[in-house]
């Protein structure tokens, strides 16, 4: 689906606050933080096979399910963030092709 046919509030950051919004590098920061690189993996790992095998009744303890909640939380987050990043940089992408025309 193209960007432009999505509603522009869909766009639009749902659980950054405003210190986020305007630095979304503090979520790099939150979600790495809360875990490192390879226990960021293995949390996923273990994510993927509970939800695959269909055991996450049955086999997660209280704590792994409100880690799960937690982890899917900051993921959204730094999506969100990420986003963000992507549009501030297209945008100055946009404004150095400008300047360039503007130039010759």
């Amino acid at each position: 689906m193209k960007q432009s046919e999505y509603p522009e509030w869909e766009m639009q950051s749902r659980l950054l606050n405003k210190e986020e919004v305007t630095d979304p590098g503090i979520v790099l920061d939150e979600v790495f933080d809360y875990a490192h690189l390879p226990e960021w993996r293995s949390l996923l790992w273990e994510w993927l096979k509970i939800t695959v095998s269909g055991t996450y009744n049955t086999e997660s303890a209280e704590y792994d399910r409100s880690s799960i909640l937690y982890m899917y939380e900051k993921l959204q987050k730094l999506i969100e963030a990420a986003h963000l990043m992507y549009v501030q940089q297209e945008a100055s992408k946009q404004l150095e092709k400008e300047k360039e025309r503007h130039i010759f």
